[in-house]
């Protein structure tokens, strides 16, 4: 079924601002891979990993829960449930960063998010 034209101007959005937020997350990773340790610093990297995730993951993605919550409401596992629960997981994952010495997975559920909003545009997802 094809979409209409609200709905895809809707996700051209929702992908400019996946991505638009996601990009600094990728620019942080890198830079903290050429610099052999987290830059600028441990404290910093994290609390910007959790405050460029936060809207990618809450507030962009909402389609990927949306989808996922319809899927359990019918009683389906599948791929959609996995990506929001892992999602979360990893966004929950840098809130305790914060506190604790564990990795950051933060931002790698905001490229998850945005790579889910990509292919869903891409493929004509419903």
């Amino acid at each position: 079924m094809a979409k209409s034209t609200a709905r895809r101007v809707e996700e051209q959005g929702r992908l400019f601002w996946a991505w638009l937020l996601t990009l600094p997350i990728i620019a942080l990773f890198a830079a903290s891979w050429v610099f052999g340790a987290p830059w600028p610093s441990r404290m910093r990297l994290h609390l910007a990993l959790v405050g460029l995730a936060f809207p990618v993951v809450f507030v962009v993605g909402e389609p990927l829960f949306r989808n996922a919550v319809e899927a359990r409401r019918r009683g389906a596992l599948n791929l959609t449930v996995l990506l929001a629960t892992a999602t979360v997981v990893g966004y929950v994952s840098g809130i305790v960063a914060l506190l604790a010495p564990i990795p950051s997975l933060a931002g790698v559920s905001a490229v998850v998010v945005s790579t889910y909003l990509s292919l869903r545009y891409l493929l004509n997802w419903d």
